[in-house]
């Protein structure tokens, strides 16, 4: 039975790849304390080596990760934590198999209606793709120098249950319920003519899944360090996403038609940064030739992340708030 050590197990993508993982009858899982019970970018070195220690893991999955923040926040917990996870291993001469999550946004602009590859240059054009991609160039040098085994999976846009507001996904189904049950007219939301690789994250729960396997092929290889990708000198780095694009307005259409609003959708010129990318697919063609497939289409991504919001605040009449109160007049 292998050990893995899951980072991040209790967030949004961490909760499916630990649910996942726990029905494998090979493997067994470790879940690393929430953040409140252990900061990894904090924690002291006695602290990440006892953690390593404990757990005694074949496979180290990474799923830590701040999606927006100051600059300084998500360096710390993209870079960082990897940089002092990456320090305790070689310390205690450890080599488990890591998987390290990564993210589309390394790449920045892409060619529009051409996928984008594992070969092509990385040039990101905010905060949070600049940090990631720095966790993935720690990883790289790990692996050039033969201290560290693994892959690092560039996660397209995940879709799915338990989202957060910080995302487009997760922020208009929570407008757009209010918006149904308040009665509104219109919802506003920034420019949404970008085109993007959105997946289910269960799927991205199983490419985790498929890429932890990948340590039992590369174990005492001529390659060390390197997946057992088809190409040779290979980079480690795997696609996971659709491998197609999706308007963002027709994911919001989506979403209004589960939450049965039927008013007005508008857009503001001004996007969020992220807009400065305009279109972006994945080419997946090396994870799938894994024996990945996905399983889940977009609307079923949007369903779960509709049926996973808390229910909506009650709505008063205005009698009845005064009611509530105590304020009715006599």
């Amino acid at each position: 039975m292998k050990r893995v050590l899951l980072l991040g197990g209790y967030g949004f993508i961490g909760a499916q790849i630990r649910l996942l993982f726990e029905q494998q009858s090979e493997l067994l899982t470790v879940t690393a304390p929430r953040s409140a019970e252990l900061n990894l970018v904090t924690a002291s070195e006695v602290a990440w080596n006892r953690l390593l220690s404990d757990a005694r893991p074949d496979v180290i999955v990474n799923a830590t990760g701040r999606t927006s923040g100051t600059p300084r926040s998500l360096f710390d917990t993209n870079e960082l934590l990897v940089s002092r996870l990456l320090t305790s291993l070689e310390g205690l001469n450890l080599s488990p198999w890591l998987v390290q999550l990564g993210s589309a946004a390394e790449y920045g602009v892409t060619a529009t209606s051409r996928p984008v590859s594992e070969h092509d240059p990385c040039n990101p054009v905010n905060d949070y793709g600049v940090s990631k991609l720095a966790a993935t160039q720690l990883i790289q040098e790990a692996l050039s120098r033969g201290a560290a085994r693994g892959v690092v999976l560039r996660v397209f846009n995940p879709v799915g249950a338990g989202q957060g507001e910080n995302t487009l996904p997760g922020r208009a189904a929570r407008l757009l319920r209010e918006a149904r049950v308040q009665g509104q007219p219109r919802v506003t939301f920034g420019s949404l003519a970008s085109s993007r690789d959105y997946l289910d994250v269960r799927d991205v729960a199983s490419a985790v899944l498929v890429a932890a396997r990948l340590g039992n092929q590369s174990a005492g290889g001529p390659a060390a360090g390197r997946a057992p990708f088809p190409e040779a000198a290979s980079p480690p780095v795997l696609n996971v996403g659709s491998g197609h694009a999706r308007r963002s307005r027709e994911l919001i259409r989506c979403l209004a038609r589960l939450a049965g609003f039927t008013g007005e959708i508008g857009e503001e010129s001004q996007g969020s940064p992220r807009s400065e990318v305009p279109w972006q697919q994945a080419d997946v063609h090396r994870l799938r030739s894994l024996g990945w497939t996905p399983q889940f289409t977009l609307e079923d991504a949007l369903q779960d992340l509709w049926n996973s919001l808390p229910p909506p605040p009650p709505v008063f009449s205005s009698a009845v708030r005064k009611a509530a109160s105590g304020s009715t007049n006599q």
